[in-house]
């Protein structure tokens, strides 16, 4: 065989390869998903109907008072650097092992949890998509883009 023939055959058993291993993965992207508007003030009382705040604070926002002390808190909005977008949050949400920091993974480790596993409860079988809905409004509106300042031609944050 030529060279550019073995070249050609080797790229698409690779792509044949590539293309049967992303197969096998639990995920499955959804490109193109549009969903409706929410009712911010709906998903606050869903934040709080489904004790969303026993583990989480959210930034300017007053929620009912926590009855135990949970091993740590996640606080979510405030500003940022980037705007966490609906399909950011809507994953969080409903899948909330797909992506685990690592600063949170070390306080799982810390408190003696799986640090590949996250303590959030699924609600996919409880929350109705109206309810995940007006949550992620709610929570997409609790973000603020950080304000960056310009200084002898380069951005940075203060």
């Amino acid at each position: 065989m030529k060279t550019n023939q073995l070249l050609t055959l080797s790229v698409l058993v690779l792509a044949g390869l590539c293309s049967l291993l992303l197969s096998c993965t639990k995920e499955q992207p959804v490109k193109g998903f549009v969903m409706p508007k929410g009712d911010a003030e709906r998903g606050q009382e869903v934040f709080v109907a489904f004790n969303c705040y026993r583990c989480h604070d959210v930034a300017g926002v007053e929620l009912p008072q926590r009855d135990f002390e949970p091993p740590f808190v996640v606080t979510l909005g405030g500003e940022v650097l980037k705007v966490k977008d609906y399909g950011e949050l809507l994953t969080a949400i409903v899948y909330p092992d797909h992506v685990i920091s690592s600063k949170y993974r070390a306080k799982l480790m810390q408190a003696g949890k799986d640090p590949d596993q996250s303590p959030m409860p699924y609600f996919g079988d409880m929350m109705t998509v109206t309810e995940l809905t007006d949550l992620t409004e709610f929570l997409h509106g609790q973000y603020t883009l950080m304000a960056r300042d310009y200084y002898r031609g380069h951005y940075y944050y203060p």
